[in-house]
């Protein structure tokens, strides 16, 4: 099982949206813990990954050997690239 881990900057762009908005990124994250490749997206030239969730996106860096799910950016889809 991964350990799910969010960046001061993930955190604060949660607390910016609406209580509903962020209850639902924040399980759709959690719910990568047991097996987080089948739903992330390789970003193209980086070895950073991609959560689709609704409207937005969350940029993920996952470390294999640590057994880590670091979320290090969450935003809106037109603005998070």
């Amino acid at each position: 099982m991964y350990q799910v881990e969010l960046t001061k900057l993930a955190k604060q762009f949660l607390k910016k949206l609406s209580q509903q908005n962020a209850e639902l990124i924040l399980k759709k994250v959690h719910t990568l813990r047991d097996n987080p490749f089948p739903k992330l997206k390789k970003l193209k030239g980086s070895k950073l990954w991609r959560l689709r969730i609704a409207n937005y996106r969350a940029v993920i860096d996952v470390i294999i050997s640590g057994k880590k799910i670091r979320v290090l950016r969450i935003g809106h889809r037109k603005n998070i690239y």
